[in-house]
């Protein structure tokens, strides 16, 4: 619902197969999926949209070492990322508070960025 309100068109039961790079544009080819025998299997049917930029999304697990203080099994963070510990950001899928969306990982790598170059530019600590 965030995403849509936002203007983002979101497409369901399809998976990404390729990244198509010509040198002058870029396209991202999803397959249509569907279930097979109980399990989801593309159905070879595929459909190609434009891109300005393409995110890859990998799984990771946090690890709990270093003295960062955990909130619901993420890191702790303030409104602009900042943990408890000092010049320590922390943003996207392991950070507490918000979705686990790449746009909004996104968004909060620009508001750390920005609290980080403050930091250092002797405006904030």
């Amino acid at each position: 619902d965030l995403a849509a309100s936002h203007g983002v068109q979101l497409l369901f039961n399809v998976q990404p197969k390729a990244v198509l790079n010509d040198g002058a544009s870029t396209q991202i080819e999803l397959e249509y999926t569907a279930v097979t025998n109980g399990k989801l299997a593309g159905t070879g049917e595929t459909l190609s949209l434009n891109a300005d930029q393409v995110f890859s999304a990998i799984g990771q697990t946090l690890t709990t070492d270093g003295g960062l203080v955990l909130e619901g099994g993420k890191i702790a963070v303030s409104e602009r990322g900042r943990t408890n510990r000092s010049k320590v950001w922390a943003g996207g899928d392991c950070a507490s508070g918000g979705n686990d969306l790449t746009v909004t990982a996104v968004a909060e790598g620009r508001d750390a960025a920005m609290d980080i170059h403050a930091t250092l530019m002797g405006g904030v600590e």
